[in-house]
């Protein structure tokens, strides 16, 4: 288990601040239950222990510690707890019965584990959980995963029209239909910590104190309180992994370029060529972002390596590896897993759940990329916030 293998000055620190958030539950709740936003948990979680917080990447881990990566979770009452939302893919599973229905979906939910330990250098995979009854917070930990597709059985006894019930024997799951949704039981879990919370009956008249005595450790546990706490002040840009139909809408990925550039007609190509799109209008957005043409620059994966790379091709419309197979070899063999000769479509993109990426300016000739889930291009245009340099 991840928590035991951690420091004791490390553990007494995570459980403290959890402490102090829970105590201030009463401005959210009257609940005896300690209060805890999952976002701030995320935070404290990375901040005490170390470790890389993932959960803006919107892949199947929250954080990462070494070769861990950590799904974390916080809940009051049931157990039984989402795991992964497949609403983007509804068209392909909709109508199938039930055994296929939840077959296809494991598939899905077991190709974003895979993706995802591959992209970050991941080798095992836990949920590390808060768990809160009145006036307590507990910690938990149990094995996170893929599901044996090979057992699955309809639970019939639970299952009715809009929820599957079934269990691969290691775990039992339901699939709620109409929200796309993925729930696992967690009973499995094993009890590594419990911890009294001292709720304040009246925070506010402890944080004006705070107030005015320090401000400083007013504006400490303000921003702990708060989601996305750290402080920022880069500049970010996503580009698609895909092309849209102008005509149709229709998302693809080029037959003979981008990711599939390894096919395109001419020369004889290395199986591994492949190049990330610039189109024309985020190189307008954008403007200044990454270095001239042809200027190489540091890539840093999410797994992180660091490689070199470069605008290039006419009009400076691509962004490859140098030399251009690096980034191939390692996203299309390496992370997607495919055969040589295969050809990537926007289907398994999908799959995958992952359809852009997002460049991350660290310094000069310093970027790193990160693959983002589907839908995060648009996002970001209709936010306005293609080149991102947001301070908060």
């Amino acid at each position: 288990m991840f928590y035991d293998r951690q420091p004791e000055e490390k553990k007494n620190n995570y459980k403290n601040m959890l402490k102090i958030v829970g105590s201030l539950s009463r401005i959210y709740s009257e609940s005896d239950e300690p209060y805890l936003y999952y976002r701030c948990h995320e935070n404290i979680f990375c901040k005490y222990f170390d470790a890389d917080n993932l959960s803006r990447e919107d892949c199947s881990a929250d954080a990462k510690k070494d070769n861990v990566g950590v799904g974390l979770k916080t809940w009051v009452g049931a157990d039984n707890q989402k795991v992964a939302e497949f609403n983007r893919l509804r068209t392909t599973y909709q109508g199938l019965p039930s055994l296929e229905m939840v077959k296809r979906v494991s598939e899905y939910r077991n190709e974003r584990i895979r993706v995802t330990k591959n992209l970050h250098g991941i080798n095992e995979m836990i949920y590390h959980i808060v768990k809160r009854i009145p006036n307590i917070m507990q910690i938990y930990e149990c094995s996170f995963d893929s599901i044996d597709i090979e057992h699955i059985t309809i639970l019939e006894d639970r299952t009715n029209a809009n929820n599957i019930y079934f269990t691969d024997n290691n775990h039992i799951y339901h699939f709620n239909i109409s929200k796309s949704t993925l729930y696992m039981l967690f009973e499995n879990m094993d009890l590594l910590d419990s911890f009294e919370i001292d709720i304040l009956n009246d925070p506010y008249s402890y944080l004006e104190g705070l107030f005015e005595n320090n401000t400083e450790i007013l504006a400490t546990v303000a921003n702990v309180m708060v989601p996305e706490i750290e402080p920022r002040n880069e500049e970010r840009l996503c580009l698609r992994l895909y092309t849209i139909d102008r005509s149709t809408g229709i998302k693809t990925v080029q037959e003979r370029s981008g990711l599939n550039q390894w096919n395109a007609s001419g020369r004889v190509r290395d199986p591994n060529e492949i190049y990330i799109p610039y189109p024309a209008d985020d190189r307008r957005r954008s403007e200044g972002f990454f270095p001239s043409r042809d200027t190489q620059f540091n890539l840093h994966l999410p797994d992180g390596n660091v490689i070199t790379a470069k605008v290039c091709q006419e009009d400076g419309k691509a962004i490859m590896s140098n030399p251009n197979k690096v980034l191939g070899k390692w996203l299309l063999r390496d992370v997607f897993e495919l055969a040589e000769g295969t050809v990537l479509t926007y289907e398994m993109l999908e799959r995958f759940g992952v359809d852009s990426v997002i460049f991350t300016k660290l310094g000069e000739l310093e970027y790193k990329i990160e693959f983002t889930d589907i839908g995060t291009y648009e996002s970001m245009i209709q936010d306005g916030i293609q080149i991102d340099e947001t301070e908060y």
